[in-house]
C-alpha cells in the first residue's frame, strides 16, 4: 500500500478519523495522501471516493468535504500532485513538471492505487475544477464508476466572466510569463493557490489562451481518454463562479461523449442561504447543510435527487 508512518499532525474532523500514507504516480513518484473513514465504524465493503483538488491545491483544502463523506459511510482519499503541498520535494527552481503530468501520471496512478487496494468497491470521483477534467486524461477512467465535477470548466480566459476576465488575460497573458522566466516557478500568491512549477503553469496558460483549452493541444494525445469514460457525470456549475461560467463547464462537460447519463447542476448562491460561492466556496463547511447532502447522496448512489435538473 506504501503506507508511511503517520505524522503528528493528522488532520482531525469530529465524526471522521484520518490516516496519512503516500500513493505511487504511474511512474513511481510517491504523492502524499489521507484516507478518511468514519470513526469507531467497520470500513469493510464502504463505498469508495476520491477526491481530486484543482490545480496547486493542497488536499487539506478538501478535509471538511471528506470528513463528511466518511461520516455518511464512505472510505475516501485525498491527497496531493506532485510538487504541490505534501507531494513537493524541495524547490521548485528547475522542476520539469508539467500540468499533464498531474494529469497523465498522478491520476492515473490514484484510480490504480485505488482500484488496487480496495477490490470489489466502485471508485467514486469528485474532482474540483482540473480535478475533473484531469481523470478525461487518465488512460484508465474505466474504472471510476460515478463522477462529480465541481467548477470543472474548460478554462479559456474569453469563457470567463466580465471583468475577471480580462484580469486573466493581463495576468495570464502578459504579466506571469516573464514572473515565471526570472525566478523558476509560478508564486501562487498571483493568483491564490500554491507556487507552481513554471511548465505547469506555462501549459496551463497556453491551454488558457486557446479557445479550445487543452483540447487544441496536437502534444496531448491522452485527449483521446475522454471518450472511454463512460461513468454517470454531473457537473456543479456556480452561478457567481467568474472563471466557471455556464459557458465555460458547458464546454468543458460536452467532450465527455462516452458518458450517456451526464447533467449541469447550476447552484445559486441563494440556494445555500449565502452571498457568494465563487470557484472554491462549495468545500466551505457554509455548504454542508444545503449544498453537500444532495451532491453526496447522488455520489453514494443514495438518492437521484438532482439528476436531471440541469442540461447533458
Amino acid at each position: 500500500m506504501h503506507a508511511s508512518a503517520a505524522p503528528l499532525d493528522v488532520p482531525r474532523e469530529p465524526g471522521a478519523v484520518a490516516r496519512e500514507l503516500s500513493v505511487p504516480a504511474e511512474d513511481g513518484y510517491e504523492l502524499a495522501a489521507t484516507v478518511w473513514e468514519q470513526a469507531a465504524a467497520s470500513a469493510v465493503g464502504n463505498p469508495l471516493v476520491v477526491v481530486a483538488p484543482g490545480a496547486a491545491i493542497r488536499r487539506q483544502f478538501y478535509r471538511r468535504f471528506a470528513a463528511f463523506l466518511a461520516e455518511r459511510g464512505a472510505t475516501v482519499l485525498t491527497f496531493d500532485y506532485r510538487a504541490i503541498g505534501g507531494s513537493r520535494r524541495g524547490s521548485l527552481v528547475g522542476s520539469p513538471v508539467r500540468m499533464r503530468d498531474w494529469c497523465i501520471l498522478d491520476v492515473p496512478g490514484v484510480i490504480a492505487w485505488a482500484a488496487g487496494t480496495y477490490p470489489g468497491r466502485p471508485i467514486r470521483w469528485v474532482g474540483h475544477s482540473m480535478g475533473g477534467f484531469a481523470t478525461g486524461l487518465a488512460h484508465n477512467n474505466p474504472l471510476i464508476a460515478r463522477q462529480l465535477n465541481v467548477a470543472t470548466l474548460s478554462g479559456y480566459w474569453g469563457r470567463m466572466a466580465a471583468p475577471e476576465r480580462y484580469r486573466v488575460l493581463v495576468l495570464m497573458g502578459f504579466v506571469s510569463p516573464p514572473v515565471v522566466w526570472a525566478m523558476g516557478y509560478f508564486p501562487g500568491v498571483l493568483m491564490g493557490g500554491e507556487d507552481m512549477p513554471g511548465p505547469a503553469y506555462l501549459e496551463w496558460r497556453r491551454w488558457c489562451m486557446t479557445p479550445e483549452f487543452l483540447f487544441a493541444d496536437e502534444t496531448l494525445p491522452e485527449r483521446a481518454n475522454f471518450a472511454k469514460l463512460t461513468a454517470p457525470l454531473r457537473c456543479i456549475q456556480v452561478a457567481d463562479d467568474p472563471w466557471g461560467t455556464e459557458a465555460a463547464v458547458g464546454h468543458m462537460t460536452e467532450h465527455y461523449t462516452a458518458s450517456r447519463d451526464r447533467s449541469i447542476w447550476r447552484v445559486a448562491p441563494a440556494e445555500a442561504g449565502v452571498a457568494k460561492i465563487g470557484h472554491f466556496g462549495f468545500f466551505r463547511p457554509d455548504m454542508r447543510e444545503k449544498l453537500w447532502p444532495p451532491a453526496t447522496d447522488w455520489l453514494l448512489s443514495l438518492s437521484p435527487l438532482f439528476a436531471g435538473r440541469g442540461s447533458g
